[in-house]
């Protein structure tokens, strides 16, 4: 635990993720309140945040789930925008939630940011949040793809991955049951 604390304080990114990592898995009693400062720690695109979020969803303490909250609604913090876990703190922000077993808390605000996008027909913001709800495992999410079915029933392409973050999702709630 020592050495995770440590490197926490690393300048490389890697080796600050690695750590956080580690230290969640640690389940020491002293690795939130590390975690929960490098939140805050400042760093190229948010990087910390993404770390501390890996290592709050390992670490499995329920705390977190008001930090990880916080970060999926941030829309204004730099961020990558490759839209893959390993970069985007709102992804794993989800992550940290659903892990936790509290997706129901996050699915509202998640619903309401995939009907705006809905709405305002922006494809990006429609699929980002079809992402992010998928992340979170809640039960209710069936009615957002039901929704991108009758929306795309004449998209080939895009029914591709409706179906496939359908799968997913339908794959997260039933482990997330027999986790009961």
């Amino acid at each position: 635990v020592d050495v995770y604390l440590h490197a926490l304080n690393d300048e490389s990114d890697r080796v600050i993720n690695a750590a956080a990592i580690a230290l969640g898995k640690s389940k020491s009693p002293r690795a939130f309140d590390a975690l929960k400062k490098l939140v805050s720690k400042p760093s190229w695109k948010n990087q910390s945040l993404i770390s501390a979020l890996y290592g709050m969803k390992e670490l499995g303490d329920p705390r977190a789930v008001e930090i990880a909250y916080n970060a999926l609604r941030d829309l204004t913090s730099p961020h990558w925008t490759l839209g893959t876990p390993v970069w985007d703190y709102r992804i794993i922000a989800a992550q940290t939630i659903a892990s936790l077993g509290e997706g129901k808390i996050a699915y509202p605000y998640m619903l309401e940011a995939f009907k705006k996008a809905m709405l305002e027909n922006d494809v990006h913001g429609i699929f980002y949040n079809t992402l992010l709800i998928t992340e979170l495992a809640d039960e209710r999410g069936q009615e957002i793809y039901d929704a991108l079915k009758i929306k795309y029933k004449d998209d080939a392409n895009a029914m591709t991955a409706v179906n496939q973050y359908e799968t997913q999702w339908q794959a997260s709630i039933k482990i997330k049951n027999e986790k009961k």
